[in-house]
């Protein structure tokens, strides 16, 4: 499962190391200073949507790097019936312009992420 953490001035995004293969990261620090927002998501498979890298089990999971056809660069770390999170950065961090991730504790860290912006 993805580890989110909200910490004093990043977010830290864990991935397990059998998902490391299709993201191509084991870990994902992002500055607090370039979230612009964040947003709950019931169904986090169908927010991936584009030109893909990554591995998709249709229906189940979705890994990897997602691009739109507008350019936007999305890392997603997506499974069918956890709750998710889109993290929409301010400018590119890490090569990506938005995150799409499956969390258990997925409003937590919303509370977490909209406490710390203000």
């Amino acid at each position: 499962m993805i580890q989110v953490q909200v910490h004093d001035t990043t977010l830290s995004v864990r991935f397990p190391s059998w998902t490391r293969l299709f993201v191509k990261a084991g870990q994902v620090s992002v500055p607090l200073a370039a979230i612009a927002d964040v947003h709950h998501l019931d169904r986090p498979l169908a927010a991936a949507k584009g030109l893909r890298s990554g591995l998709v089990v249709s229906g189940h999971t979705k890994l990897g790097t997602w691009t739109s056809f507008s350019g936007v660069k999305q890392l997603v770390g997506a499974h069918r019936g956890v709750p998710g999170l889109r993290i929409v950065l301010k400018y590119r961090v890490a090569g990506f312009d938005e995150l799409i991730l499956s969390v258990q504790d997925a409003e937590e860290i919303l509370r977490q992420l909209t406490a710390v912006r203000r």
